[in-house]
């Protein structure tokens, strides 16, 4: 058990128990095979060895029952520490009042629409941090991993602490794909509690909550997302599908549309080569419509803990990870060259982001300096609202979503949505106002308006 909770922070780079909370609670159909493959190799076959050979010394030796169980009990009690259980009960009897100060409702009071819509294309890269870029540019890599990405990010709107590539910080409830896209996407942290029920395509996601699709699709837009995995993963399509109606587009859409044969599974699904190729066509097609709209992707070669190589890649770099991020780099730059020349591209926001920072910890840790300042990246393109010359903010993905929305020309006389603040407005992040530790601590206390209001827990049927 020790063995397995100490695998899994440093293969899944695990932050908080509320993470592992949240995905007992929703599905993990779909979720890539090589992972069961590395527990039995490196966890299940470890422990069953080391449980044969304990038995055996205490059969030898012919220790007592009792010392049994306090080893075993010691093996417990060092997980659940491992994993976070006992400061996570502890913030349970702790109460937060961080959103009725705080939280701003995304209702018509706090945001109006432009006259003139805009095009949003939304594309979040897996696991893409600032780490990965030159030291001279911001990041901690010796190697140039990210060369178009880095010249798009200097050429373009990026938010930054410092005068070097930088980003947004990650806070708890927020680490991982699905919390990433819901803090970016309606500005607030995805926090279940242990009551939460089992999510199914029957209950409510998140039911008191207004995102970036909600807005959109009020105001005219179509909602698109393509992913090269499965959407329920994780709950993605619940909150999908209930907050802005979504046309998603994954693997199993992909084989419904004969764009992919129906045995046809790679990595999580299907590659990023592909995923760029079917963004184009459809593209094309919602071009072609009398309405604005809104299309979000969401890349996955590189994905923990090893990434996606294609067997036809060069493979400039030692390790496979590092070639990934290399090679999402390149198709990065073949799909905005391609946008680039598309008609409806200058009347079009692009956003790219990273989801979160990454979770290859063993990667991590060997490659990077332990110490250093990990950020998501972003991007902003062709944003709507003018501009100060100097865009250094202390952010984090709870503000992309008003900002994103304020890049699109809609106005927010709160200057903030949810927990997010406009990062093209003058009014303090909740970072800047508070301090990472003290927001952080916060969102991990529990808070009756989350979930009464949020999520309508306890609601009376």
């Amino acid at each position: 058990m020790a063995r397995t909770v100490a695998w899994a922070f440093s293969y899944f780079g695990l932050s908080s128990f509320e993470q592992l909370v949240f995905h007992i609670k929703v599905p993990l159909e779909g979720t890539n095979k090589r992972f069961l493959v590395d527990w039995v190799r490196l966890c299940f076959l470890y422990g069953l060895i080391l449980s044969v050979l304990i038995f055996f010394l205490f059969y030898i030796l012919d220790l007592s029952d009792e010392l049994a169980w306090v080893w075993f009990a010691l093996c417990l009690i060092y997980s659940a520490a491992k994993v976070g259980l006992f400061t996570y009960i502890l913030h349970q009897f702790q109460s937060s009042d961080l959103y009725e100060k705080e939280y701003i409702h995304p209702d018509e009071t706090s945001w109006m629409a432009p006259k003139e819509k805009k095009n949003l294309i939304h594309i979040y890269l897996e696991s893409m941090e600032t780490t990965y870029a030159k030291k001279e540019d911001g990041g901690d890599a010796q190697e140039n991993l990210l060369p178009y990405l880095t010249s798009l990010t200097k050429e373009n709107l990026s938010f930054s602490q410092h005068d070097k590539i930088g980003g947004g910080l990650v806070v708890t409830g927020t680490g991982w794909t699905t919390g990433a896209m819901v803090a970016s996407s309606a500005g607030v942290p995805l926090i279940f509690p242990i009551y939460h029920p089992f999510c199914t395509d029957k209950k409510p996601f998140m039911e008191g909550l207004v995102g970036l699709g909600d807005i959109l699709e009020e105001n005219g837009y179509s909602n698109t997302l393509m992913i090269g995995s499965q959407a329920v993963f994780g709950g993605r399509k619940f909150y999908y599908d209930q907050h802005g109606h979504y046309q998603i587009y994954d693997l199993d859409r992909a084989k419904k549309e004969g764009w992919l044969d129906s045995d046809y599974h790679t990595f999580w699904g299907y590659e990023d080569e592909k995923l760029f190729a079917f963004a184009k066509k459809k593209l094309l097609e919602l071009a072609q419509k009398d309405q604005p709209f809104n299309f979000e992707i969401l890349t996955v070669d590189t994905h923990h803990p090893y990434g996606y190589q294609q067997d036809d890649w060069d493979q400039p770099f030692t390790k496979g990870i590092s070639n990934s991020i290399y090679h999402t780099d390149q198709l990065l730059k073949d799909f905005m060259e391609w946008l680039k020349k598309q008609s409806f591209y200058e009347d079009t926001v692009v956003v790219i982001q990273g989801d979160h920072t990454s979770m290859a910890a063993q990667y991590i840790h060997s490659t990077y300096d332990k110490d250093f300042d990990r950020r998501i990246w972003n991007v902003f393109i062709h944003p709507q609202k003018k501009t100060k010359e100097t865009q250094y903010r202390e952010f984090s993905t709870l503000d992309l979503f008003p900002t994103i929305l304020s890049s699109l020309g809609f106005s927010l006389p709160k200057k903030g949505l949810g927990l997010g603040r406009d990062l093209l407005g003058d009014q303090k992040t909740l970072v800047e106002k508070y301090g990472w530790d003290t927001l952080n601590l916060w969102i991990k206390k529990r808070s009756r308006f989350y979930q009464k209001k949020i999520l309508k827990l306890g609601k009376k049927s």
